[in-house]
């Protein structure tokens, strides 16, 4: 998807959480925060044009399983042109399938990552998230969020007790801040 395709999507939808598709630099950030053992089992939460979703289909064993949670109906069209046996696109809103991930039939969740835009929820709606993804986790998964700002660290370490690590992209635009949470 051009970043012109991008943009005007992002300006139909304010639930887009960016302007741009993420830079291979954050894409890159995100791979090397996600330990080749943690690859088999992945949620992605806010899978957007899919820039991510093909970089951890291009890094995830035969046997992975990745599934896509997106809103916007132009994103799902666009994650529906990847044709991967591993990757499954479920259309929704992730406040509610977190509540449910069990749901999702995966043996185990190695990782989420997200990129959604946590400042459209309230405080509540994020603790929910912080929490359900916690809980659900295998032991030593990670939580990878991508965001222009750190407001989702404090959630982060309300639950995960073991490791945070927070980090700067300032090769994007706009430049994002990468947390890294593991169980």
């Amino acid at each position: 998807m051009s970043k012109i395709h991008f943009f005007k999507t992002a300006l139909r939808d304010y639930k887009v959480g960016a302007f741009t598709p993420s830079s291979s630099f954050v894409v890159k950030q995100i791979l090397k925060k996600l330990p080749h053992h943690s690859r088999t089992c992945i949620i992605e939460y806010g899978a957007g044009d899919g820039v991510i979703t093909k970089a951890l289909l291009d890094h995830m064993p035969r046997d992975g399983k990745l599934i896509a949670i997106e809103m916007n109906p132009h994103f799902i069209a666009l994650l529906k042109k990847i044709h991967d046996p591993r990757l499954q696109i479920v259309q929704g809103d992730v406040l509610k399938i977190c509540k449910n991930l069990s749901e999702l039939k995966l043996p185990r969740i190695d990782a989420v990552i997200s990129g959604i835009p946590f400042s459209f929820f309230n405080s509540n709606e994020r603790d929910i998230i912080a929490k359900q993804t916690f809980q659900k986790l295998s032991e030593h998964g990670r939580f990878i969020i991508y965001q222009v700002s750190p407001l989702m660290f404090p959630y982060l370490k309300k639950y995960f007790k073991k490791k945070i690590n927070l980090s700067f992209e300032v090769r994007n635009f706009p430049p994002y801040f990468i947390m890294v949470a593991e169980k």
